[in-house]
């Protein structure tokens, strides 16, 4: 069971990065477009979105993509594949692109030095007029195939949103989207995040919290869980689900910001919400090995010792999770 949750992990990981890859490249080829339009286009301006070394983004958005897409166990999706195939066909029409800038750019201006002299060398006409096409189709190639990327890039786009649909359970890719605000905001506009949960979830504006904080809290991110949690509870209140993970979450991260008292207290209210919500096996060994640490620390014997109260707290605490009865789903596991 644990190996398969890390391979569907490390899948998630994947998904994050190429989300990641195609923001930044949406971006890039956005920036280069808008200087395309205005002239100022330059061969040297090409290099974060298309080189020929391997390093960029464009290439890291069609490796990431094969990786996943055709190099893996998982089942692949028809939006997948298509996906797969048209970052594939906008790279090798951006290295294309990129070639005929090179030409305009480096050789270019030496050709219109030499076709400005009132007279060729001697035996060089014709080569000279050989140049003029080459230019002359590079510019007609470049200006083609910048115009069918953009195209291309603005279909591609629309599969994009269509395709994060398939990965609405994806904890990590969730979170991803709650800490790259200035990236989504730039690429996906102001209310992109409103944009987005209303596609992947419709109207419950609180289950991409919700699973943020999940995701978050498996990782042990307390204070991120928390920050999550609260902000679905704000889209769902009386959500006494959320309410005793924002209590759990918190009785963590107080302890080991060494607050213990408050991280017993914060786990007291956790008890009364036991019953209505599935308090699961796991919760309940972070609580006891809580109070159990805080009793190896903290022997509380002697009257005068001024832990006593806490290591009272933490005994008690321990024996009545111990007496909470287990999560139906333990009971009769699906």
């Amino acid at each position: 069971m644990e190996e398969f949750n890390n391979i569907l992990r490390a899948h998630d990981r994947k998904i994050v990065e190429i989300v990641r890859n195609f923001l930044f490249a949406t971006r890039a080829f956005r920036q280069q477009y808008e200087r395309f339009k205005k002239g100022s286009l330059h061969f040297s301006d090409l290099a974060k979105l298309v080189d020929d070394r391997g390093e960029s983004i464009l290439f890291a958005l069609k490796e990431s993509c094969q990786d996943l897409f055709r190099r893996n166990s998982f089942s692949v999706s028809e939006k997948e594949q298509i996906f797969d195939l048209a970052v594939g066909s906008i790279f090798h029409l951006a290295m294309k692109m990129r070639e005929d800038l090179y030409q305009l750019d480096v050789y270019g201006p030496k050709y219109l030095k030499l076709s400005a002299k009132s007279e060729s060398p001697p035996g060089q006409e014709n080569l000279i007029q050989q140049f003029k096409k080459i230019i002359s189709r590079a510019e007609a190639s470049f200006k083609e195939g910048i115009e069918e990327i953009d195209i291309l890039s603005q279909d591609l786009f629309r599969q994009f949103q269509e395709l994060l649909v398939e990965y609405r359970e994806n904890g990590l890719l969730i979170r991803f989207f709650l800490e790259e605000n200035e990236l989504l905001r730039e690429v996906l506009g102001k209310n992109y995040l409103e944009d987005i949960f209303r596609t992947l979830y419709g109207p419950d504006k609180a289950e991409g919290y919700r699973l943020a904080g999940e995701s978050y809290f498996q990782s042990a991110f307390y204070a991120q869980a928390i920050k999550a949690f609260s902000r679905a509870l704000e889209k769902n209140p009386g959500d006494e689900g959320l309410q005793f993970k924002i209590f759990l979450c918190q009785g963590m991260e107080q302890f080991y910001s060494f607050a213990l008292l408050q991280a017993l207290r914060s786990f007291e209210k956790c008890l009364p919400l036991s019953g209505k919500v599935e308090f699961l096996e796991t919760y309940r060994a972070m609580i006891r090995k809580v109070c159990q640490k805080i009793q190896e620390e903290f022997p509380g014997r002697r009257k005068t010792d001024q832990h006593r109260d806490l290591v009272k707290k933490a005994k008690l605490l321990h024996r009545q999770v111990e007496e909470l009865p287990p999560a139906p789903s333990e009971i009769y596991p699906t």
